[in-house]
């Protein structure tokens, strides 16, 4: 293989992996893969705050298996962050298929006080889900976020 086709093939894989990793995806390639919440069962709470479980429903949109290393999240309420953490858990998405996980959070009550007062002026919760799905070799980003009635 000669020098130029080494370098047009790096360009093109970083290329692939710079697109894939910023969430855009190429299209009919790799796609970003679709989260949403399915459920949250609250575990404990101590004078710090609480554990909860949320369900995530993960969406593979390609047309191939995404072997998924773990992921990262957060979650922020009326812009005050509340929750965050990490798992490493290793399964494969099957191609256009969904697959439900399990994420552990740490709920903080100091940060969740610092947003009672726009929250009772307001009567709305703005909130917003987001992480990074990790590969093996790079990680894709979602976000989730909407704006919730506290009022009927």
């Amino acid at each position: 293989m000669n020098k130029i086709t080494s370098i047009l093939i790096l360009i093109s894989s970083l290329f692939f992996i710079t697109a894939c990793s910023s969430g855009a995806g190429i299209k009919g390639i790799a796609e970003p893969p679709q989260v949403s919440v399915q459920n949250v069962q609250l575990k404990g709470l101590n004078w710090r705050g609480g554990q909860a479980d949320f369900t995530l429903k993960v969406s593979n949109p390609n047309t191939f298996p995404l072997p998924l290393s773990g992921f990262d999240y957060r979650l922020r309420l009326n812009d005050v962050d509340v929750a965050s953490g990490n798992r490493e858990q290793s399964m494969t998405i099957p191609a256009r298929q969904s697959q439900q996980v399990s994420v552990p959070l740490s709920l903080s009550f100091v940060n969740m006080a610092s947003m009672l007062p726009s929250l009772l002026r307001q009567g709305t919760i703005q909130y917003a889900l987001m992480g990074s799905v990790h590969l093996p070799w790079f990680k894709i980003p979602f976000k989730r976020s909407g704006t919730t009635n506290l009022r009927p």
